[in-house]
């Protein structure tokens, strides 16, 4: 598989008729709901690297969950939320783990099914997979 890099537009959303698109949200601090803030829990939008990986499972990655050191497995494409955090990014049909890139070099996921593939995202023909990725390493609930 060839490695290719998706740009945001400036709006954070080219156009895109099979693949990924969905934003990313910084969540920190005290999540639990006040009267005082009742939309803190919702998180801001982000920018951040997001790495595209072939489906990952606890078996490919390093390190401990949310936040993993390496993943040991086929990258197919790197795309970047923009200032709000959103992202769009043509792919082929196929399952695929998201990661977003964190600092220290560490990948953030926090999302796991039932098969143990890490924020998998499902990407069926002709078709765009709506995520949200809510990175939230950072926040108390």
């Amino acid at each position: 598989m060839i490695l290719t890099s998706c740009i945001s537009q400036k709006d954070g959303l080219q156009n895109v008729n099979q693949g990924i698109k969905g934003t990313v949200k910084w969540l920190e601090g005290n999540m639990m709901p006040s009267p005082e803030e009742p939309n803190l829990a919702k998180g801001r939008g982000v920018e951040r690297q997001l790495f595209i990986y072939e489906a990952v499972n606890f078996n490919k990655v390093e390190g401990q969950a949310p936040l993993f050191k390496k993943i040991n497995a086929t990258l197919v494409k790197k795309v970047k939320s923009n200032t709000e955090g959103i992202f769009a990014c043509e792919l082929p049909e196929g399952t695929y783990s998201v990661f977003t890139s964190e600092p220290d070099g560490l990948f953030f996921a926090n999302s796991f099914d039932g098969n143990g593939l890490i924020n998998a995202v499902k990407v069926e023909r002709n078709k765009v997979s709506v995520m949200s990725i809510e990175v939230n390493y950072k926040a108390a609930y």
